[in-house]
């Protein structure tokens, strides 16, 4: 009888065994079939993210290549002003220039001559300076003669009258 308990021992021992293997695959499997459906919504959310990736990455780019036209357009703009400033120097030169020699064209009828070459033209300086004078003194006279015509023609009247 003692081979027998020994037996049905054994037969229960390796029922239970076969039962504790069973429970283990069910539940190894039902631990897989979860890791599997985490790893597809995972995949899923990592597809997902890599697009959001990649059209971040595209507006990245867009943005840089924007940048980098406004830096050329700022370089242009810079470049145009520097050269701007260089213009209104040279035209400020010029006309510092244009403006002493006008002083000077219009002075030179009135300094003494200083050699014979001097003498011959600055007589022929004096001489237009002496006839823009008279012209610019008529031209002027003229007018405030006329003006004082306008606001007082009376008084004008009795003037000529009288001589």
């Amino acid at each position: 009888m003692a081979w027998q308990v020994a037996g049905y021992g054994i037969a229960a021992a390796a029922v239970a065994v076969a039962a504790a293997i069973v429970f283990a695959l069910a539940s190894l499997s039902r631990s897989v079939r979860r890791l599997e459906r985490a790893a597809e919504a995972v995949g899923k959310e990592a597809e997902v993210s890599l697009r959001q990736c990649g059209s971040l990455a595209e507006e990245a780019r867009e943005t840089l290549a924007l940048s980098r036209r406004s830096l050329e357009g700022f370089a242009s703009l810079a470049e145009g002003a520097r050269a701007m400033g260089e213009a209104v120097h040279a035209a400020a030169k010029t006309t510092a220039r244009l403006t002493e020699l006008y002083r000077d064209c219009l002075s030179a009828p009135f300094q003494p001559a200083s050699g014979e070459s001097k003498a011959g033209e600055g007589a022929e300086l004096s001489e237009l300076g002496r006839l823009l004078w008279s012209m610019w003194k008529n031209r002027f006279g003229r007018d405030r003669a006329s003006a004082a015509d306008r606001r007082n023609p009376e008084a004008n009247a009795d003037l000529s009258e009288g001589e």
